[in-house]
């Protein structure tokens, strides 16, 4: 019985290197899965920053193309056309931002945001996101039923004339030559108008009364914008009387400086670069105008005389009075005087001639028009 026993409490050669691989095996697979865990949540975590990165690419091209928005597009894109831009960023990645003209009012922009992950190179190894947005322009609007609206007291006389009968501004294609006419001056119901004779005023009527010419807002209030918002759009801020005001074209450009305000000419000796740029031009105080010429929106806070051969298409806003002037002037578009002060009045004498323009008051107005996201619906991330 004895032998028995021993025989199975015996030693079993080679259980133990069995045990021991198998644990090695176990503790193998272990690491292996934690290892692969471990390497797809690094994965994950560095895709996520990287399509957030991308993600921010996209959105910096639509905040980018809105921000500097150079108002190009507000006149020469066609309903339908597209536009294609891209932004660098560095150390990030590029913006590509394609813009489409859907009516004269509203754009489409669709920007793709590309971010590596590795090779730069290998589309494979890039991450894209494209977000879009809907924009509007903000096309001022303005209540011009006449050549000249005042709020206060108006004299014309010499050989100045002041027409509401609709004008086309020499050269100008395609404008509204049906267009309805207007009124030579509209002034409230107490200003004192004094024409000198019939010929220095034409329209329909040739006075027109209207109580909202005494209302201040007329002058400060334009649709979506106001006084304010435009001074802060304003491309030129005067510092006294400007001298040399012409366009001027480098390499084919229209050059964005002080004294460029536009070309509302047409044909021979124009600058045809600048046919499209309608700035904004804000003087702080009282402004003479000499010889020179532009077009866009001039506002005046104080009072405007016009002098020489100053040719104007386009918006001029005084807040207070036309001062006397002399030379040949010319403006199509529209004017309007709120006379702040009440106690002087407006004079319109020698050659000037006012026009009222509804095509030179229209691409003043759209040519100038910054752009906003439309109210609802104007984002979407597409993928």
């Amino acid at each position: 019985m004895m032998r028995i026993n021993e025989r199975k409490l015996g030693r079993r050669e080679g259980f133990a290197l069995v045990m021991a691989l198998g644990a090695m095996v176990i503790l193998g697979t272990l690491v292996a899965g934690s290892a692969f865990v471990v390497m797809q949540e690094t994965r994950l975590g560095r895709n996520q920053v990287v399509q957030g990165r991308a993600f921010a690419a996209a959105e910096y091209g639509l905040n980018k193309i809105q921000a500097d928005w150079d108002k190009t597009p507000n006149l020469q894109m066609n309903n339908g056309a597209t536009f294609d831009t891209t932004y660098i960023i560095p150390g990030q990645g590029t913006s590509r931002v394609r813009y489409t003209r859907l009516n004269n009012e509203t754009f489409w922009i669709v920007s793709e945001g590309k971010v590596g992950i590795g090779s730069a190179t290998d589309p494979k190894s890039m991450a894209v996101k494209r977000v879009n947005s809907i924009l509007r322009l903000r096309v001022p609007s303005i209540r011009a039923n006449g050549a000249i609206t005042t709020n206060g007291d108006i004299e014309i006389k010499g050989s100045a004339s002041v027409t509401g009968i609709n004008s086309i501004p020499p050269g100008w294609a395609g404008c509204d030559a049906t267009a309805a006419n207007k009124a030579a001056v509209v002034a409230p119901p107490g200003a004192l108008v004094t024409i000198q004779k019939p010929s220095n005023a034409i329209g329909t009527p040739q006075v027109l009364r209207d109580s909202l010419a005494a209302d201040s807002s007329t002058y400060v209030r334009y649709g979506d914008e106001n006084w304010t918002t435009l001074l802060a759009q304003a491309n030129i801020v005067l510092t006294g009387n400007p001298a040399g005001v012409d366009p001027v074209a480098v390499n084919g450009s229209c050059a964005r400086t002080p004294t460029n305000w536009g070309e509302p000419n047409r044909g021979l000796g124009s600058v045809a670069a600048c046919y499209n740029y309608f700035p904004i031009i804000y003087s702080p105080g009282n402004l003479q105008l000499n010889d020179g010429r532009g077009q866009g929106i001039l506002l005046v806070n104080g009072d405007l005389q016009i002098n020489g051969n100053f040719t104007w298409s386009g918006l001029i806003v005084v807040r207070d009075d036309f001062d006397k002037g002399n030379g040949n002037a010319t403006i199509y578009g529209a004017v309007m005087a709120r006379d702040a002060t009440v106690v002087d009045h407006s004079f319109i004498q020698g050659n000037t001639t006012y026009a009222y323009s509804q095509c030179a008051l229209d691409r003043a107005l759209r040519g100038s028009a910054q752009v906003v996201q439309a109210r609802e619906r104007a984002w979407a991330e597409l993928f």
